[in-house]
């Protein structure tokens, strides 16, 4: 089985494709032609014709970027220093700002048109399917700046806004250090610092860790800022008094539902100082530190290889549901995924879709654990996602942050649940509860710190810059209130070390994480409760994340008021209530 994925397929020759050079100069041309003729005439009846094709070719040019996008992506990731992949990403970033202005005009225009004439164009045969995309950026385009300075400033985020996201990549994807006599990425130390079994190792990895970042602390501090008086400068231009207005508009989610999600969590949470008390009493400390937080614990201390961790994961998932089995066997037997642990690759995971090919593709470092094994079920979710949404017309196919994570952790809790119905050892069994405990850590502690670091960021931004110190000074105090002082070390360079933050294409990159794992927390309660049945229904769904607001797309299919705390409650009920069973078992 390989560890490589192919791209070939898709560009052949890599940076150096020579079809890939032709399509970009192709599409370079063709979005020079369409923004020459762009505005259509005033909408009535006798000009519907021309608006319905103006539309549908734009959304052909956006599948062709996004192609484009997605491999040289892909190109970046796998090598971190492959300067003429960098060179690419360049070339792609300018074309898909050239695509932004586009949109950015051609929404204002539809935001001109009467409300009659726009409604009887969208009755079009043709239209009717991305109705729901269209009428979001026709009501985007009301609250946004005039076409001109929108669309200036998308060119001047090409070469500022987005370029100090590209700046920080290369940073931290060329920092290397020597641990143990081995040389490794910072994304290979992390999975040292993280998983592994031995506590001494994940020590000495976090504090180098903590050193390496703290060299690079500096530049990284700088893309931050700037990043973030970009945003700000923009939102006070267009009259937007708070910078999660952005965030929520692209998650499709009422302020009342994120409030009561957190709201909660907050009430909750603490339950999980009970399971660091016992995991810290398993590893003979009086509190956990920062790294083994996530750490292994118990007797269920085997190693995958990739062949062994793929299997488990399609045969586990087919006693479930037999549909997302096909796909992920396909994905991993048709060689989607690049699994392979060798330095050079940046750090993290990722999905990422081909929508001229109706294919997608998975980026991991693959290291053997149990933890690599669900990364690798969580990625095949994504994949699902998109697979089942293929034939949708590009317009349907937006689905946003706040529902991308659902078919993800899905999957995880499919994969976790089996393995722990097989496990016969309490020591295995511990093992398995502490992976899933983790999990909720993750979600309702560290997701949370993350939101309430980068809400007190940009409180203090709009003010002034701030330094190193006062950045790890922010990162402390959240993760401080998120695990309500239940740590004995924390991770102050979290903020640098976190890629998140410098996504730049999806501001405050952390709570829908959190919403995405407990959404789908309560869809897999009710596939168990429905059982085989429900699986059209989760088809149905999925399908329909590009069509409707988060909170309708939970009415209609699962009947749940998300505005309202019960389902949150029951839900995270539910997530804590291993910390029982894992208290009983130590």
């Amino acid at each position: 089985m390989q560890l490589n994925w192919d791209l070939d397929s898709i560009f052949s020759g890599g940076s150096h494709s020579i079809a890939l050079a032709d399509f970009l100069t192709h599409l370079a041309t063709q979005l020079a032609d369409y923004e020459a003729n762009l505005l259509p005439p005033p909408l009535n009846a006798l000009s519907q014709s021309v608006w319905v094709t103006t539309i549908e070719t734009l959304y052909q040019l956006e599948m062709r970027a996004d192609q484009a996008n997605s491999f040289i992506g892909c190109l970046v990731s796998q090598n971190v220093k492959d300067d003429h992949a960098l060179k690419l990403e360049a070339q792609i970033d300018q074309l898909r700002a050239q695509l932004g202005t586009i949109w950015t005009r051609l929404s204002a225009s539809f935001a001109q048109q009467p409300d009659a004439a726009w409604h009887a164009l969208l009755e079009q045969t043709d239209l009717r399917a991305i109705a729901f995309h269209l009428d979001e950026q026709r009501e985007l385009a009301r609250r946004k700046l005039s076409p001109d300075l929108e669309a200036l400033a998308n060119e001047l985020a090409t070469n500022g806004y987005h370029g100090w996201g590209r700046l920080y990549n290369v940073i931290s994807g060329s920092k290397q250090v020597t641990f143990k006599g081995e040389p490794l990425s910072l994304g290979q130390l992390q999975n040292k610092m993280m998983d592994d079994p031995d506590r001494a190792t994940r020590q000495a990895a976090f504090t180098l860790f903590e050193e390496a970042w703290g060299e690079i602390a500096k530049p990284c501090a700088v893309a931050l800022n700037n990043q973030a008086g970009f945003r700000l400068t923009l939102y006070r231009q267009r009259k937007w008094d708070s910078v999660l207005a952005e965030p929520l508009m692209r998650n499709r989610l009422n302020p009342e539902t994120l409030a009561v999600m957190w709201n909660v969590i907050d009430a909750k949470s603490s339950k999980l100082l009970a399971y660091f008390a016992a995991k810290a009493k398993i590893m003979g400390v009086e509190k956990l530190s920062w790294c083994d937080v996530a750490a292994p614990v118990g007797q269920f201390n085997r190693t995958f290889t990739y062949p062994e961790a793929a299997d488990f994961v399609v045969d586990n998932i087919r006693r479930f549901n037999p549909d997302i089995a096909d796909y992920c066997r396909m994905a991993v037997d048709q060689q989607w995924v690049e699994s392979e642990n060798r330095p050079g690759k940046r750090g993290g995971a990722y999905c990422t879709d081909f929508p001229l090919s109706g294919q997608t593709r998975i980026f991991m470092t693959y290291n053997g654990t149990y933890n690599g094994m669900l990364t690798l079920a969580h990625e095949l979710g994504h994949g699902y996602h998109a697979w089942v949404m293929r034939d949708l017309p590009h317009g349907a196919r937006y689905y946003t942050m706040s529902v991308a994570e659902t078919a993800s952790t899905f999957n995880e809790l499919v994969v976790t649940n089996a393995s722990f119905a097989l496990a016969t050892e309490p020591q295995e069994q511990l093992s398995l509860l502490a992976s899933k405990l983790n999990d909720a850590a993750t979600m309702l502690m560290n997701i949370r710190s993350r939101f309430d670091f980068e809400t007190a960021f940009f409180a203090q931004r709009a003010k002034q810059t701030l330094s190193v110190d006062e950045l790890n000074e922010l990162m402390l105090t959240a993760q401080k209130t998120a695990y309500k002082n239940g740590l004995a070390q924390y991770h102050p360079s979290f903020w640098a070390s976190k890629l998140h933050f410098y996504a730049t294409e999806d501001p405050f990159y952390n709570f829908p994480y959190t919403f995405g794992y407990l959404f789908s927390n309560g869809i897999y309660q009710q596939a168990l409760a429905e059982g085989p049945s429900f699986s059209n229904r989760y088809i149905a769904l999925l399908r329909d994340t590009g069509s409707m607001s988060t909170e309708a797309l939970a009415k209609t299919h699962l009947g749940i008021d998300l505005t309202r705390p019960e389902f949150w409650e029951a839900t995270v009920d539910r997530i804590l209530a291993d910390v029982d069973n894992f208290v009983s078992l130590v």
